[in-house]
């Protein structure tokens, strides 16, 4: 008679992914004014184009959406999606601006509270959501997104995901610098970022490149890239998978860690974000 632990390894398999298209509706994230190009229509193009594979190439896997249309998401929502959907990963696609329009580069953020400038600054950008949403200080408790001693709650949080939510970003930060588009990484950085705080499974929130760079904007604006860099996010998906599957542990490719400031910093702004 065949031995009932299959229940159990069942039990340990990525089944659902929730996959999360920032900003969207009256949020447009970053703009830029010349191409007309907006950050909330390149995220909702990658998170279909990378739901459409993870259903193709994983039909085991249930794929949720926080957005499939042009809304806006309150930043509570997606953890209000992810959780009773027992998602086993949630991923949030982001597009990156700065003032400097020589800053580019693809980096992946993990819940942490690394308070470096520029990690700060990235914070302060994607936390400003809140600032257009109703009654925001009700619902998150009196946050403000520009006053760094907000961020206290964060050290109150203790991250029992952070293990496999590195292992899933370094994945995706190696794809990128292997196979992706956009060949500059920036590294796997940790930042507290209300859209992560919020969920409680391994989660990673994923800047795609910079629209303040010129060559970063031009090859966004592709859909063959664009369709090229939700290839290397499946990618890395499908082997966290494996190894979530296996139950085996996570391998963690330290050369993608970030260990210093990158060299430009993220312009520290309330979306939407306008460059040239």
């Amino acid at each position: 008679a065949a031995f009932p632990a299959l229940a159990w390894q069942d039990a340990i398999r990525l089944r659902t992914v929730v996959i999360d298209a920032g900003h969207g509706g009256h949020d447009p994230g970053a703009i830029n004014k010349n191409s007309k190009l907006k950050e909330k229509d390149i995220n909702l193009d990658l998170a279909l184009r990378l739901g459409a594979l993870i259903e193709k190439g994983c039909p085991d896997v249930k794929v949720v959406y926080t957005r499939k249309t042009d809304k806006f998401v309150e930043l509570a929502e997606p953890g209000n999606i992810a959780n009773p959907n027992h998602a086993d990963l949630f991923i949030s696609i982001h597009v990156n601006s700065a003032k400097s329009t020589a800053a580019s580069g693809t980096e992946t953020f993990v819940m942490g509270t690394d308070k470096s400038s520029s990690n700060m600054e990235v914070c302060k950008r994607e936390n400003s959501v809140i600032l257009l949403e109703d009654d925001y200080t009700t619902t998150y408790e009196g946050f403000d997104p520009n006053n760094p001693e907000s961020y206290i709650i964060f050290n109150l949080m203790q991250n029992a995901h952070f293990e496999q939510s590195i292992a899933f970003a370094a994945l995706v930060q190696q794809n990128f610098i292997n196979n992706g588009p956009v060949k500059k990484s920036r590294g796997v950085r940790q930042a507290p970022l209300m859209v992560l705080w919020r969920t409680t499974m391994p989660s990673a929130l994923i800047e795609v490149g910079f629209l303040s760079n010129a060559n970063d904007r031009s090859t966004l604006n592709q859909a063959a890239k664009r369709q090229k860099i939700a290839e290397d996010i499946y990618e890395a998906l499908h082997a966290f998978k494996q190894q979530y599957d296996s139950n085996s542990g996570f391998e963690i490719d330290a050369s993608v860690l970030a260990t210093d400031e990158p060299e430009e910093e993220p312009e520290p702004a309330v979306a939407p974000t306008v460059t040239p």
